[in-house]
């Protein structure tokens, strides 16, 4: 009888430990908790990343005249508008993402004495001695004149030159200006209606 009841016992024992193996251990438990609740958090960042602006989206400040006039701004205009004018001209000869990321110095230096030709066969004034200069890191033609500087002068002379626009562009030259006593007009590679002509008397 009593061999009956040690067995009865041994035998719950067994059963009752199988149960406890069941059970997760209270290791496991937090363990899972914390992966849980983290999952979330490892999300989070990823939705508040924003991507920063391309370098070919950053606009151009205001024209002082609508794209198509090339003004000229005159030396009576608002002190306002000839600031837009500063502002604009420079920005026209800064890079942009798009744009060749230095000059052709091959180029530069193949044009610049065509250009010299080109300006004194058309200069209404007197020349002044070596008068192209490369500006701004090479990415402005300024060509300096006696007389004569309008709107469509810097295209002029780029293909007297023989040269385009286009690929003038294409070799890192962003700005062809022409400057002579009274104006300066400076003709984008990028667009041929950008051009804008101010006072700028040269001394």
């Amino acid at each position: 009888m009593r061999a009956a009841v040690r067995l009865v016992c041994v035998v719950a024992s067994v059963f009752a430990l199988a149960a406890c193996d069941d059970k997760p251990a209270p290791g496991a438990a937090a363990s899972t908790t914390v992966v849980a609740s983290a999952a979330p958090t490892l999300a989070a960042p990823t939705a508040t990343v924003t991507a920063a602006p391309a370098m070919s989206a950053i606009q151009m400040p205001p024209r002082p005249v609508p794209l198509g006039s090339s003004g000229p701004i005159q030396p009576s205009a608002p002190a306002d508008q000839q600031m837009m004018a500063i502002a604009y001209t420079l920005a026209m000869v800064t890079p942009r993402g798009n744009d060749p990321l230095t000059a052709d110095k091959a180029y530069t230096a193949d044009i610049v004495p065509k250009l010299a030709v080109a300006v004194r066969a058309a200069d209404k004034g007197k020349t002044p001695p070596d008068p192209v200069k490369l500006q701004k890191g090479d990415r402005k033609l300024e060509v300096q004149m006696g007389k004569g500087c309008t709107d469509r002068v810097p295209s002029a002379l780029i293909k007297g030159a023989g040269s385009t626009l286009k690929a003038a562009y294409d070799a890192g030259v962003l700005v062809i200006s022409c400057h002579d006593d009274k104006w300066e007009c400076h003709q984008s590679t990028r667009d041929v209606a950008d051009v804008l002509c101010h006072a700028a008397p040269r001394h």
